[in-house]
């Protein structure tokens, strides 16, 4: 009896030892979960909104004036002489033409008009004979004394005006089609001859009128032969030339189409406003350059500046070192147990959400899967994931393992340790394509641009990266030599 007594104490004794060894087993043992599965979407781009670029244009076109200016004589004579009646020889010399330009009728106006003056001072001698007769001779003489006068000789020269208005329109091919006409003669001093009451104003008038005939011709001449579809070309071919951007690929503005407004002049410069509608885009990858032809003008509305839909490319390794500087070391305590949070990582993505793998030591060891979609805030410019939760299969774990893990304390400390501020990402990306807006593309072109607004439009989570898809928009100005 006793023997079956001591028998039982010990066979009892090694059930409690193994139960304990068990249970002591059962609570070292680390918490490693079956690792969640990657499945990504297919990544399909935003759709590009088209961007109207309003380029500032200005050309000189005092050389083209000047020419037709240097056409035609500075000094003019001429005369009159008739036995009987006023007879005259007279001596006009011009200044140089001035130019004064006027705005179109309208924005879309591709008519401009401009007016040109032109300086001038004339001399003018004059006779008079009341009769004539040929009686006594072959030829006609004069049989009263000649009356003689003068006006500018021998005294300052008097002064006179000569007005032209040129009408120039752009033709959609971007040739200039210019008319010149003489609009007005006017003699700021008048001649008039109160000895034999002869008012010698019209007849100047028409002398001047006759010796400057041919301007009007030569600065249509000029003004055609102005080439804005060569400067204009220019200015596409650098639009269709593709532009380096450190670290994000190269720019492409991809121009469509082509319009012009605000044709107008100012003093000697022809200025106007190309207007250029592109749908840019940066890419990783240089495409092959596509010089297409310039094509005819079109009517172009739409805002000013650009809009460029860029991807910038965070890869997980440098998320989850961001993740790691805010998330290592922190301890939670919960329910008389705590855990020490070692290093986090982000895993992979699934469905448009990541997956995070936090590592921890403590009452309890082992690793954690969180699941959360990345969200933009607008006004913090930061990424955070609102819905971060546990993945399912750490939850079965948890639940057979470490029930007291399974607590929103965890989860609430992990969101707010896995946020991204996107400032300073947004602003050097800004930078960088701003810096590449502003450079010299030839000896006679170069471009100034502004960035203005860079905004996150959305977030994608790729199989190695997380896309944020952006928008930025600004300005672009091209300065012709």
């Amino acid at each position: 009896m006793k023997l079956i007594n001591k028998m039982t104490i010990v066979s009892v004794s090694n059930v409690l030892f193994g139960l304990t060894l068990s249970l002591q087993f059962s609570s070292c043992k680390a918490i490693s979960p079956v690792s969640p599965p990657i499945a990504v979407s297919e990544y399909i781009p935003p759709i590009q909104k088209v961007s109207v670029m309003n380029i500032p244009v200005e050309m000189e076109m005092k050389s083209y004036f000047k020419a037709a200016d240097e056409a035609v004589p500075y000094e003019f004579k001429g005369k009159e002489q008739n036995c009987e009646d006023v007879s005259y020889d007279y001596k006009f010399n011009r200044n140089p033409i001035k130019i004064e330009g006027k705005a179109g009728k309208n924005s879309q106006s591709k008519l401009i008009e401009i007016g040109i003056d032109i300086e001038g001072k004339y001399a003018l001698n004059l006779n008079y004979c009341a009769k004539c007769t040929g009686m006594f001779s072959a030829t006609e003489n004069c049989v009263t004394p000649r009356i003689y006068a003068s006006c500018g000789v021998g005294e300052p020269m008097r002064r006179i005006k000569v007005e032209y208005e040129t009408e120039v329109e752009l033709k959609n091919n971007f040739k200039l089609e210019s008319k010149t006409i003489l609009k007005d003669v006017i003699p700021k001093d008048k001649c008039a001859i109160t000895v034999f009451s002869y008012n010698a104003t019209p007849m100047l008038i028409k002398e001047v009128k006759g010796a400057l005939k041919d301007l009007s011709k030569q600065i249509d001449k000029e003004v055609e032969a102005l080439e804005i579809r060569k400067e204009v070309e220019s200015i596409w071919k650098t639009f269709t030339t593709p532009i380096a951007i450190e670290n994000y690929g190269f720019l492409y503005l991809k121009p469509e189409k082509i319009g012009l407004e605000n044709l107008k002049m100012k003093g000697t410069k022809l200025n106007f406003s190309v207007l250029i509608e592109a749908f840019p885009k940066v890419s990783l990858i240089k495409e092959q350059d596509l010089i297409t032809k310039l094509p005819d003008l079109e009517e172009i509305k739409g805002e000013d500046g650009f809009n460029i839909n860029l991807d910038l490319i965070a890869d997980y390794d440098s998320l989850s070192s961001i993740i790691n500087r805010q998330l290592s070391g922190k301890i939670i305590d919960i329910k008389k147990n705590k855990i020490i949070l070692q290093k986090a990582k982000i895993y992979g993505a699934s469905n448009q959400q990541l997956s995070i793998e936090v590592e921890f030591i403590g009452s309890k060891t082992g690793k954690m899967f969180f699941l959360g979609t990345p969200v933009f805030n607008d006004s913090l410019q930061e990424i955070s994931f609102p819905d971060l939760s546990f993945q399912i299969e750490t939850k079965n774990a948890l639940l057979k393992s470490a029930k007291w893990l399974f607590n929103d304390k965890i989860t609430r400390m992990i969101r707010s340790y896995t946020k991204f501020n996107m400032t300073a990402v947004l602003e050097e990306s800004k930078k960088k394509i701003e810096s590449q807006l502003n450079q010299k593309v030839s000896e006679t072109i170069s471009l100034s641009g502004k960035m203005k607004d860079v905004r996150v439009k959305s977030i994608f989570p790729d199989s190695k990266n997380l896309i944020i898809q952006t928008n930025l928009k600004g300005s672009l100005n091209v300065n012709i030599k």
